[in-house]
């Protein structure tokens, strides 16, 4: 089998979704999967999707693009900006993955 240039987008929280996918195209070492960012949100395992992206580099040559939705968090994570416009659009959810219990820094290093 020769290498294959894979493009993944729109995960929004759904690792379930996301190992039946990467599991349907069985990737090897010698692929390239790019991921289009929006990692996170609405879905229930952010966290998870996460943890497989970077479980997935160590299988396979994976380069990962943050999306307008990772943006959203990191603005509020790391920035301390105002919350209201990430939480409506699924931050919520993401914060329920992590076991979010009040402080800004629930987020681990690798992620």
């Amino acid at each position: 089998m020769s290498e294959r240039l894979i493009a993944i987008g729109d995960i929004y929280g759904c690792k379930t979704a996301l190992e039946h996918l990467l599991d349907s195209i069985h990737p090897t070492a010698e692929d390239t999967i790019v991921t289009l960012g929006d990692y996170i949100d609405r879905g229930p395992d952010s966290r998870g999707v996460i943890e497989r992206l970077i479980q997935l580099g160590k299988e396979t040559r994976h380069v990962g693009r943050m999306g307008n939705h990772e943006e959203m968090m990191l603005e509020v994570v790391k920035q301390r900006t105002p919350h209201e416009m990430w939480l409506r659009h699924g931050g919520v959810e993401t914060l329920v993955s992590y076991s979010f219990a009040g402080s800004l820094d629930f987020l681990p290093d690798s992620h």
